[in-house]
């Protein structure tokens, strides 16, 4: 615990927040995206997820980094493949947790909800340390 405390201070808080903050407009992307396909819709509730997910991904990118972390690298980089693993592997952790949600029957909303929940904390320590991480550390 006094790891995480002592990761985020200064500007790894700011990071943070600001991570946060994008995440937000990305979650709406994605609940609304989802809210369409699938409650009026009737899409596959994993079709969905896949759909609306992937466009919060992409939103997520363009604005962490250039907001966020402030990349200098091409869009078109290994920071972009670094980038669409972790969405790759979140997104397959969302799916999973979706799944053993909705099978302690959870409604799809609420599974949703706490799933995203969840996979912000692990995105961001990923992103941080892995995707975006500057050249200096």
């Amino acid at each position: 615990m006094e790891q995480i405390k002592a990761f985020l201070q200064g500007d790894n808080l700011k990071k943070f927040l600001k991570f946060a903050l994008t995440g937000v407009g990305n979650t709406l992307v994605d609940l609304i995206l989802f809210r369409v396909l699938y409650s009026y819709l009737r899409v596959n509730i994993y079709l969905s997820q896949v759909c609306s997910y992937s466009a919060g991904m992409l939103n997520s990118y363009v604005v962490n980094r250039s907001w966020t972390f402030r990349s200098k690298e091409k869009f078109f980089s290994a920071q972009m493949v670094r980038f669409l693993t972790l969405g790759g592997l979140m997104l397959a952790l969302s799916t999973g947790l979706l799944c053993l949600f909705t099978g302690w029957g959870l409604s799809g909303m609420a599974a949703k909800l706490l799933t995203t929940g969840l996979v912000l904390v692990v995105n961001f320590l990923l992103s941080k340390l892995w995707v975006f991480r500057s050249r200096t550390e």
